[in-house]
């Protein structure tokens, strides 16, 4: 049993600590998600005088007991100064929705992961082998889930988000050990946003509440992934964007995405209509590639709209999501010619965890065993011999 109820009536228990004590809840093992209290006045026999009556009710959840072994401490990871390419050429990487979070599994012994570590994998092999000048970082690299206000928290969810941050974080430190070198961008998702929609409308006190004399929130993602000790550059709120080499013939614009359109190519096809610069986004989980030639004032230029899928598992326990989802796994590529100041863009599809680039291959591995012993959780490992 994962959820109980525990009430009182009368005169006697008048407090929610006087409830628990008398139904003889252990609060080692149950916590209280949400509980009410009524009073109201009776009269007692005779009907000169009046007593007090207290009605308490307490909706309690077993406590998950994660029994998470000593982490090692957050490392600072700074960037490092590299020297420019004798060709002129400069890269980026991007990279889409992670969605990183976890549903517990046989009896919550197991963290079953929504990402695909092999996909993450093949792609920091990537950025170990390519030294890109900027990697981006589309939003959506946690999922949340026991933080939405809008679809229903299931109890698999609950309790999953510090498990999720302790991955990201050394995803993210892996990342920027595989290139030290690169300016590395986290722009904010509808699902990071999830946190601050959940305080403002359950805790708004504890909106942007920071410890004293300091400017980050408690509950910022910059402070809870020590995004600074890893010197990555967090561009929110979401729906904030980022422009990348504007001052090359053709400009790129970078955003998670709002848009969402039915059909493949459709979203990319919708924003190439109207742009007038080229444009980047995730939030779709589909790989979309759409150019077009717009002719202004300054003669033809070509725009490319570039969706680089996700690397969400396909599929896998997202919440919300049908067992068949029409997602693609891929990441993002731009090169700056500075020769000509020409932008040349292209997807890569990443299949079975191999990303083809450049005439290599790039073949991930599920580095499970080495994320459980260096975060902490050993249910991330979970019974594999009997699953």
């Amino acid at each position: 049993m994962q959820e109980r109820t525990v009430s009182a009536q009368g005169t006697r228990v008048k407090t929610l600590r006087q409830l628990l004590a008398s139904a003889d809840v252990d609060t080692d093992v149950w916590r209280v998600s949400s509980w009410k209290c009524n009073s109201w006045e009776q009269s007692v026999k005779g009907g000169e005088d009046t007593i007090t009556l207290y009605q308490i009710k307490a909706y309690l959840e077993r406590k998950i007991m994660p029994d998470r072994q000593p982490a090692h401490p957050a490392k600072a990871v700074p960037r490092v100064k590299s020297e420019p390419r004798s060709d002129g050429l400069e890269s980026c990487l991007f990279v889409p929705d992670l969605q990183l979070g976890f549903a517990w599994q046989d009896r919550y012994t197991y963290l079953d992961p929504m990402h695909d570590r092999t996909a993450m994998d093949a792609v920091v092999s990537m950025a170990r082998s390519m030294k890109p000048d900027v990697i981006v970082l589309l939003g959506d690299m946690l999922d949340l889930a026991p933080w939405s206000t809008r679809f229903p928290r299931k109890p698999e969810y609950r309790q999953t988000t510090q498990p999720a941050i302790d991955e990201l974080h050394w995803w993210l430190a892996d990342l920027r050990k595989a290139s030290p070198s690169s300016k590395i961008l986290y722009l904010a998702g509808n699902h990071e946003e999830r946190i601050a929609k959940a305080a403002v409308e359950l805790l708004p006190e504890a909106t942007a509440l920071a410890p004293a004399l300091e400017s980050d929130s408690i509950l910022s993602l910059n402070r809870l992934l020590h995004l600074d000790k890893l010197d990555i550059e967090y561009v929110g709120p979401y729906g904030a964007d980022w422009w990348l080499w504007p001052q090359s013939n053709s400009p790129v614009r970078v955003t998670h995405g709002t848009k969402v359109r039915a059909g493949s190519g459709a979203t990319a096809t919708a924003i190439a209509k109207t742009a007038r610069w080229s444009e980047v986004y995730g939030h779709i989980h589909k790989v979309e590639f759409v150019q077009k030639t717009f002719h202004g004032p300054d003669g033809p230029q070509q725009i490319t709209a570039l969706s680089p899928g996700c690397l969400v598992r396909v599929p896998g326990p997202t919440p919300g999501v049908s067992l068949t989802p029409d997602w693609q796994q891929g990441v993002g590529v731009a090169i700056l010619d500075t020769n000509t100041n020409d932008v040349h863009m292209q997807v890569l599809p990443i299949t079975n965890g191999r990303i083809v680039w450049n005439g290599s291959v790039f073949e991930g591995q599920d580095p499970y065993e080495r994320i459980a012993f260096e975060t902490g959780w050993k249910q991330i490992i979970g019974d594999r011999n009997g699953r």
